[in-house]
């Protein structure tokens, strides 16, 4: 019981892996749906009067049919628990590029706008523009220092960008 109570909760987080018991369990389920209904058909074409093969058709042929049904259900929700997967991360990402773009244009209450140095963002670190690092790269966005340490991203190790005065530098950091 504690094998299954704990594979039920990590099915719970992991999308992927429900999308994949969903789809394996439909193409059982239609499997067996379709062997029953062979099994049926077999049965009832070995009986020559039709009030014998009823039975037959009763019990395999339509417990084969709801099989079918059910797998088929099992695997249209797995598609569309997949999509939705790709469409939250797609989302994410468009949250995430539409709040650098305003950052760019925001403008604090006193004219101001905070750290307006730029740098520009990789997936997990940020970095200078002239950074080894991102030689031969394209397509890649700045940002402010401010909306990069939001972002949660962590300064380069190699060409080590600024930081925002709230953040103490790495040389102030390894002299302490």
């Amino acid at each position: 019981m504690k094998r299954l109570k704990s594979f039920w909760q990590s099915l719970a987080g992991d999308a992927d892996r429900r999308v994949k018991l969903g789809r394996v369990l439909g193409f059982a389920f239609i499997t067996a749906g379709f062997i029953l209904i062979g099994k049926a058909w077999d049965g009832a074409a070995s009986i020559n009067f039709a009030q014998g093969q009823i039975p037959y058709l009763l019990s395999g042929g339509f417990m084969g049919l709801a099989l079918v049904f059910t797998g088929s259900t099992l695997l249209f929700l797995a598609t569309v628990r997949a999509e939705r997967e790709v469409m939250s991360g797609k989302i994410d990402e468009m949250i995430r590029l539409l709040g650098r773009n305003l950052n760019r244009l925001s403008i604090s209450a006193n004219g101001s706008g905070g750290s307006k140095e730029q740098v520009v963002a990789g997936g997990s670190t940020y970095h200078r523009p002239d950074c080894k690092v991102l030689q031969g790269k394209e397509n890649l966005s700045t940002v402010t220092v401010d909306q990069a340490e939001a972002e949660g991203l962590e300064p380069c190790r190699v060409c080590d960008p600024p930081r925002s005065p709230s953040v103490p530098d790495r040389t102030e950091v390894l002299s302490n």
